[in-house]
């Protein structure tokens, strides 16, 4: 079977290889009470060197997310786990 060619895949800002997508994943935004997630959040991720950025208008728009904040956002509630290292 011929695998197809994904034609989303752009250039990587970062190592310059055709080999980056825009995925959709949850930002959080503060800490502690004034912590906010933001889900859906456009970010591009590279499979050839493992970064991931977002555009400047991705950044613009959740600074705007981070001004409004003090507005009560929808409360929904999220499992919260901790990382433990040894």
């Amino acid at each position: 079977m011929k695998e197809q060619q994904n034609p989303k895949l752009t250039v990587c800002d970062i190592c310059g290889v055709t080999a980056a997508r825009t995925v959709k994943r949850p930002q959080v935004l503060g800490r502690g009470a004034q912590m906010i997630v933001v889900d859906n959040v456009p970010v591009i991720a590279c499979r050839n060197c493992g970064e991931s950025y977002m555009t400047s208008e991705t950044m613009h728009r959740l600074d705007a997310v981070r001004s409004k904040q003090k507005a009560k956002p929808a409360a929904r509630k999220i499992a919260v786990a901790e990382f433990f290292h040894n």
